[in-house]
Formats: C-alpha cells, structure tokens, sequence
C-alpha cells in the first residue's frame, strides 16, 4: 500500500508519522499536518482523512481533485508549483489557501467556499474575469486577497499566453521572475532573479523567450 507512493509524498508522510514506511491505515488517518516537496504525483494524500494543513512545495501536477475528499482540510498552501486549476477545492471547508507563483487562470470554484478568510494569487496568469471581477467579489465578502499589482499581473499573462510559463512578483527586493512548475526548471522554488522595471517593461516587446536569459548563473536561494 505504500510503494505507489511517490518517493517525495512518502518522504513527508514518514516525517509526519515518526518512522520510515510501510504505514499502517491508522497512522494515514493520524496525520493532521503535512508538508511536500518535488513531488511529481500526490496519489495518496486521500489517504490522510484528519489533514488539517496541506503545505505543497515546488510539485507539479497538482490536481486538486485529489484533495476534494480531504473534509477537515483547512489550509492548503501551494506554492513555486504546477497547479492550473481550483476545481477540486470548491466543496472544502477552506479558511486559507495559498497559491503563489502558480498556472491558476480561473477562480470560480473558490467562491463557493462559505469561509475563505485567506487567499494569495501572487504570480498568477489569471483571466481578465478572475482578476477584474471574481477577486473583488471575494473581498467584499471579507476575504483577504494578495493579489499582484496590474503591472506584474499583465507581464504574467502575456509571457505564459507566448507559451513561456514565467510570472513576475514582487519582492522588497524589486520585481522577481520565476518559473512555477517543473516544466522549465526542477527547482521552481529556488533562483528567482531581481529584474530592473525597465528590464521588465521590455519584456513585452521581441522574443519572450529572452526572459530566461535572466535565470542563467542564479544562485539557487530558495525563496518563500
């Protein structure tokens, strides 16, 4: 029962439970909190009936519809991942989901949850409607949404419309590039450079592809 699991979902779930696998059943259903990364395949996580707090780290895919029999989930963090829908998050009971640097277009499965108090889209190509009109919606329904800024936003959507899956953040740092999901890089989470504003304004002009000029040499520092 645990060799399909995938080696980065056993790792987490050997951490949380105390000991290297085989689990047992009720050591699944013990597990309340759990945190993943580099994980290429979340079969399994169904298994953990009692998590209350999903931490995803750099994993793609991330098909939520693997979680939408998780009933005490509370809080789902995914980040630096390759998550491109919210579909199977619409019938939780959710009070936080974080989705920084992710492929997420459209969010209309998020507003049926009745108590979404946190929600992060930071680094996300979302869709004219999921930005201009559901977002709004969820705010005045006393969410709390970190949202990129318009700037960030559009040079997201128009890089990953070119097919070239890199989004633009902000940092105290300045403006920052990453490439969510394992299609560009396998580390996602790591090695996301600073970038002059006026570097990133020329970004929408030439080839798009010439923003991975500015991932070559980077040091690989994690970033939250």
């Amino acid at each position: 029962m645990n060799s399909d699991l995938d080696p980065a979902v056993s790792k987490a779930m050997a951490r949380a439970i105390g000991h290297e696998p085989p689990f047992t059943g009720t050591e699944y259903e013990g597990i309340q909190d759990l945190h993943i990364r580099n994980s290429r395949d979340l079969r399994g996580l169904d298994r953990c009936s009692s998590l209350e707090i999903l931490v995803l780290v750099a994993c793609d895919p991330v098909r939520t519809e693997q979680l939408s029999d998780l009933d005490s989930l509370r809080s789902i963090t995914v980040r630096d991942s390759g998550m491109d829908s919210v579909s199977g998050l619409s019938d939780l009971s959710l009070l936080s989901c974080y989705a920084p640097r992710n492929l997420i277009h459209d969010i209309t499965s998020l507003m049926s949850i009745p108590r979404l108090l946190n929600l992060d889209l930071t680094g996300n190509p979302l869709s004219e409607e999921s930005y201009r009109r559901l977002v709004p919606q969820l705010v005045e329904k006393g969410c709390r949404v970190i949202l990129s800024n318009e700037f960030e936003w559009n040079l997201t959507r128009y890089l990953h419309a070119k097919g070239v899956p890199v989004s633009c953040y902000m940092s105290q740092q300045g403006y920052r590039l990453c490439r969510p999901g394992l299609k560009l890089t396998d580390s996602p989470e790591y090695a996301h450079p600073v970038v002059q504003k006026s570097d990133v304004e020329s970004l929408f002009e030439g080839d798009p592809r010439r923003v991975l000029q500015y991932f070559e040499n980077e040091d690989l520092i994690p970033f939250s």
